[in-house]
């Protein structure tokens, strides 16, 4: 009996042996048959996209992610995929094209988010051109100080022209101040895209678009559409405005034109606030005014000062009131887009001081854009985190210093396997601010207690005569840019100061120079590297940074400081500090 039931058994097990070989035979020739029938179905072109796609669904998360932003999610948009294989995508650093160092070595330097849904994105105000409505117009003269004063007003009008829906039109290129170094006949005269991604910006947000002040002079002025603001009379550029190639000249001459023919603000950073309503419906722009003059006449209590919001910050979804009401500062006025200034073709924003008002944007985007929506406030804040950067070529060069300076702090010290290295940025030169223009000793004397002795210091600083930093060096195994000339061979001389910027985030304790706008953004980059990472102090947006001098000042970025004046001394956590909550809500509006 025993003999028959394993004969039985035997005899099962071979069955299904043999069945599942059908089986497996079967199914192999019908999915050689569908591939086949599928390759010659298909142009080439389409099968690399079947085989993108494949890649793209295994390893990144799709539209239909549990996270509606559908962060990490590789998205080549329209407009920038016709432009060819290879096309810039904001998101992504890569480093491939400049050598060194490799992409994973090189994103540690990436603060930025890819929210492809973000890119979608229109604000209220912009026109359906398509169905007929009128194309308006940004025009601005850049800051007359340094690269970073220049780059602050920038970013500001730039989220202005995007909130307004309007075309942003970029200055022609020309000088800036102390980046006109010629070294071996570089490039000494900039226009922002040399500095900042521009097109791809453009071409990645459906909601944003620039172009050059000489399409905008040829299509616009040439076209008759631009207006002198007292006769209403056309007034088309004069001939001296181009230089014989066809560029638009720079200087005075331009200024003059583009406030003879575009509405002018008389808006003042350090007097009010530039509100922008949640919509064009004037009932909006009428709440805004009534809000702020709720505040300033003290109807709901007294008047908030920068002092009671020390280490209490406003919920990012608070109220109106109550956010308008940090905001503010020392401020009482509201500068606001209203729906007659909406209307106007073209509006140009001026530098001038005179005994009546000040126009200069030296201020931060975050400091004087006040949104009623707040879900728009913290979409502005990410547009210019994850998309106004620094190019690629930037980046990468300050990843490659990096990399060498960490080496350079694992052999310094050998229980130091991270490479973990602390960083200053210590102003001198022409810097107007003489109290903060302090001795070595005192440098030494005033961070020696947040530094570890002997460990690698990195120090940018624009003092050429190192022999300055001996206190120091006596201390700290002490380093500079000069130290890696080899790493940055080629690279305009110009980027320097960004350089150093990048390297100096990096540091493990950073001390800055007060009224430094080179130290401020130093400050947001480490803020924004402290948001993304979830680093401690990520909850009130402190960092582990401090400034020299004065000694009243030296522990104000590890604690939550509000918008202060003068708005241009220092970066405030506001700008970094919970930026990607409700993302869901503003897509679920647009």
């Amino acid at each position: 009996a025993d003999n028959e039931r394993q004969r039985i058994n035997a005899t099962r097990r071979r069955s299904r042996s043999s069945d599942s070989f059908v089986v497996f035979a079967v199914l192999t020739l019908f999915i050689s048959i569908t591939n086949v029938m599928r390759h010659h179905a298909a142009h080439d072109e389409d099968v690399a996209a079947l085989a993108a796609k494949s890649f793209a669904r295994a390893h990144f998360r799709n539209s239909t992610s549990d996270d509606p932003r559908g962060v990490g999610r590789v998205k080549i948009p329209t407009k920038v995929a016709k432009k060819g294989v290879g096309e810039h995508e904001v998101a992504r650093l890569l480093c491939a094209k400049y050598g060194q160092p490799s992409d994973e070595a090189a994103s540690e330097m990436i603060y930025w988010e890819d929210i492809p849904s973000d890119s979608e994105y229109r604000s209220p105000f912009h026109p359906n051109i398509e169905g007929g409505e009128e194309e308006k117009f940004v025009t601005f003269e850049p800051d007359h100080g340094g690269w970073n004063n220049i780059r602050m007003a920038m970013e500001t009008v730039l989220v202005m022209a995007h909130a307004m829906g309007r075309t942003l039109v970029l200055p022609p290129e020309q000088g800036m101040y102390l980046l006109h170094k010629r070294d071996n006949e570089q490039k000494a005269t900039f226009s922002f895209s040399d500095f900042f991604h521009l097109e791809s910006i453009a071409a990645e947000h459906a909601g944003f678009k620039v172009i050059t002040m000489e399409e905008f002079l040829k299509k616009e002025g040439m076209g008759g559409k631009l207006k002198d603001q007292k006769s209403g009379e056309v007034v088309k550029p004069p001939s001296s405005l181009f230089k014989k190639e066809g560029k638009v000249i720079t200087g005075s001459p331009l200024a003059v034109y583009l406030r003879q023919v575009g509405k002018v603000p008389i808006w003042d950073p350090s007097k009010c606030i530039a509100g922008i309503p949640r919509s064009p419906d004037p009932k909006d722009a009428e709440e805004m005014q009534n809000t702020l003059d709720d505040i300033v006449s003290e109807k709901h209590g007294p008047k908030p000062t920068p002092d009671d919001f020390v280490n209490k910050p406003t919920p990012v979804n608070a109220s109106v009131i109550d956010r308008m009401g940090e905001s503010l500062g020392e401020r009482k006025e509201l500068c606001l887009y209203t729906t007659d200034l909406h209307k106007a073709h073209h509006i140009h924003f001026q530098v001038v001081k005179t005994k009546e008002y000040r126009t200069r944007l030296l201020t931060h985007f975050y400091s004087f854009i006040f949104f009623q929506d707040w879900q728009q406030d913290l979409y502005y804040k990410r547009f210019v985190r994850d998309h106004v950067r620094y190019l690629d070529e930037i980046f990468c060069a300050g990843a490659r210093i990096v990399q060498a300076v960490r080496e350079r702090a694992r052999k310094n010290n050998p229980n130091n396997p991270d490479g973990l290295y602390d960083s200053f940025h210590v102003r001198r030169g022409d810097f107007q601010y003489k109290k903060v223009k302090v001795d070595a000793d005192v440098l030494y004397k005033q961070s020696k207690d947040e530094l570890t002795e002997g460990a690698t210091l990195y120090i940018a600083t624009d003092e050429r005569k190192k022999e300055f930093f001996k206190p120091l060096a006596d201390h700290y195994d002490v380093t500079y840019l000069d130290d890696y000339m080899h790493l940055i061979k080629g690279l305009n001389t110009n980027y320097y100061g960004m350089l150093d910027q990048l390297v100096a985030s990096k540091g493990r304790i950073f001390f800055g120079t007060f009224f430094s706008t080179l130290s401020g953004y130093i400050n947001r980059v480490r803020g924004y590297h402290v948001d993304k990472n979830r680093l401690p102090g990520h909850e009130n947006g402190t960092i582990p940074s401090y400034y020299f001098v004065p000694e009243d000042r030296k522990y104000q970025m590890v604690e939550y400081r509000p918008v202060k004046l003068p708005l241009y001394m220092r970066e405030f956590p506001t700008s970094w500090r919970g930026i990607d909550h409700g993302i869901e809500e503003i897509h679920k509006k647009g």
